[in-house]
């Protein structure tokens, strides 16, 4: 059943997919993802990269600044301005480059130092940075006639800042201008974009990667179906759940109903049961308590076809677990009244037992036109004559004798049916004389006599077929004013009295597999028309079956 369901899921997303057009939802949802992903990086990655530029400039301005401090007060420097130092102007000059190379330590960082009356006295330019001697000249120049620079004026200096060296009286000595290169700005800032750049594209591609996982595994959850041919399948799932002349309801894995169709909301409230339409998320057993519902869910016992009370009615109830990959993720419970179920089963019994009388008949005068033809061949024409004629005689007399007794064409037909049948099977079946029906009825219909004698005389008719002992069926049809009674009587071998309990029930027979079911609806459809059925067997001298039904004719208005 699991292999069969799986095969109509994948035969039927071949067909939706097909008709699935446009964008598919794994295309959708990679897109979407990549969007996200991009609206969610990108505006990160430019601010992040404004920053991280904002922050090497201001880097590179404080350690401009930091070195000038430096510089500007040390004691080496504000010595080699002052002229303390002793020795030749090369060895101060030396002195001092030095100690700046010493400050500097590897930072790259461009040194020139200026006396009072704006000379260079030391120039130091590892980098190679270019024009810095000029540049650091026009500095010089530039804030020269200001008492003092702050750091604020040193921060707007691109890549550059100047100091003023002082002693401790405050008397200005000389310059102080330390820069770095613009390209090691760019350099670092180049650097720094794209190792942010390279970092977007990634987690770009992990989102990109991430949607094609989620979309597949979307795409896996939902059988491969597009949104469309969901919406499709869905719809048609309503109508079609709407449509049956059953009642649907769906249990999940938790024992909880999750649909339920409009005739399963018609048949419960129909049927008085409390609260019928507002079942949608209350546990199965609440709603149907006589299920045996921990067999379906834990051992995937199905139930079929099982008697199940529900408010003042009776239904037949058929429950199927539902397979979620060798799991049970659920349950479909299907129902109808009992009494439609048994009125659909009658009304097939007896177009069975119609179809039965009528093979009989064609049998029984397919035999006697193979005796015409043979005496015709033979030309035999003095004994055809006087076979035909005794023929004609004895069929004349048999209509006769049962259409006088029951006016109905369609009974008596019926009834002349089973009595050539009894002839087939060599058994003498025969219409009592004090038989009659001299009426139209209402209730019981002639369908429902036919349904009744015809399963009853079956019945006797298995009985005898095998049976010994003389094969003798009478049928008495009693019409009294409200009541008519049938009773079949056949000379057969009886049946045991342990069994006469027993014989009504469903599936019970001592003729094995395949039957017990005559007698069952048998009593079923007396039942329904408030009529009862009675047997009396005596083991070796055969048995009577007699059903009486309260009628209703034609015209007639009963209190």
């Amino acid at each position: 059943m699991k292999d069969d369901v799986n095969r109509n899921i994948n035969g039927n997303n071949l067909g939706y997919n097909i008709l699935a057009k446009g964008t598919t939802l794994s295309q959708k949802i990679v897109t979407l993802v990549t969007i996200v992903v991009l609206c969610a990086l990108l505006p990160a990655s430019l601010f992040t990269t404004f920053k991280v530029a904002k922050l090497i400039y201001d880097r590179v301005s404080i350690n401009a600044v930091s070195i000038n401090v430096i510089l500007c007060n040390s004691n080496e420097i504000i010595s080699g301005l002052s002229g303390k130092l002793t020795g030749s102007e090369e060895n101060v000059r030396n002195f001092m480059l030095n100690y700046v190379n010493h400050v500097d330590d590897s930072d790259e960082a461009s040194v020139a130092i200026f006396d009072m009356n704006k000379n260079m006295v030391v120039f130091y330019n590892p980098a190679g940075l270019k024009d810095f001697d000029r540049s650091a000249k026009d500095l010089v120049e530039e804030y020269a006639p200001y008492r003092e620079i702050t750091y604020n004026q040193n921060y707007k200096i691109p890549n550059k800042a100047i100091g003023f060296v002082e002693d401790k009286e405050n008397r200005r000595l000389g310059y102080v201008v330390t820069g770095y290169s613009g390209e090691l700005v760019n350099t670092s800032t180049v650097d720094s974009i794209t190792f942010l750049f390279i970092t977007t594209l990634f987690g770009l591609f992990i989102g990109i990667m991430g949607a094609i996982y989620l979309a597949r595994h979307v795409k896996k959850v939902l059988f491969g179906l597009e949104p469309e041919a969901i919406a499709t399948l869905l719809q048609e799932r309503n109508v079609i759940l709407n449509s049956v002349r059953e009642g649907v309801v769906n249990v999940n894995s938790e024992g909880v109903v999750t649909l339920i169709n409009m005739e399963a909301e018609t048949l419960l409230v129909e049927a008085n049961v409390p609260d019928a339409k507002q079942m949608e998320q209350r546990l199965a057993r609440e709603v149907f308590p006589d299920v045996a519902w921990d067999r379906i869910f834990k051992e995937g016992k199905a139930l079929a076809d099982a008697p199940v009370k529900m408010g003042d009615t009776v239904f037949m109830m058929t429950v199927v677990p539902i397979y979620l990959e060798r799991h049970i993720g659920g349950a479909v419970a299907t129902f109808r009244r009992k009494s439609d179920v048994f009125e659909l089963a009658n009304q097939l019994t007896g177009f069975k037992n119609y179809a039965t009388a009528l093979r009989a008949q064609t049998h029984e005068f397919m035999n006697k036109m193979h005796v015409i033809m043979g005496l015709i061949d033979m030309g035999a024409y003095d004994e055809l004559k006087n076979y035909t004629k005794e023929i004609a005689n004895s069929r004349q007399s048999e209509v006769n004798y049962v259409v006088t007794r029951v006016k109905d064409i369609a009974l008596s037909g019926f009834i002349l049916g089973k009595i050539a049948r009894g002839r087939e099977l060599e058994i003498d079946f025969s219409l009592t004389e004090e038989s009659e029906i001299h009426h139209e009825l209402e209730v019981p219909s002639v369908h429902d006599l036919v349904l009744i004698i015809g399963n009853l005389v079956e019945n006797a008719f298995d009985a005898l077929k095998n049976y010994d002992g003389d094969k003798i069926v009478s049928l008495s049809i009693l019409d009294f004013q409200h009541e008519i009674v049938l009773e079949l009587e056949d000379s057969g071998p009886g049946i045991a009295p342990g069994e006469l309990k027993k014989i009504f029930t469903r599936g019970f027979s001592s003729k094995g597999a395949g039957h017990g079911f005559g007698l069952y609806l048998i009593k079923n459809s007396v039942e329904n028309l408030d009529g009862t059925i009675s047997v009396e067997s005596t083991p070796g001298e055969g048995t009577v079956f007699t059903v009486r039904l309260p009628v209703k004719k034609a015209g007639e208005v009963i209190d």
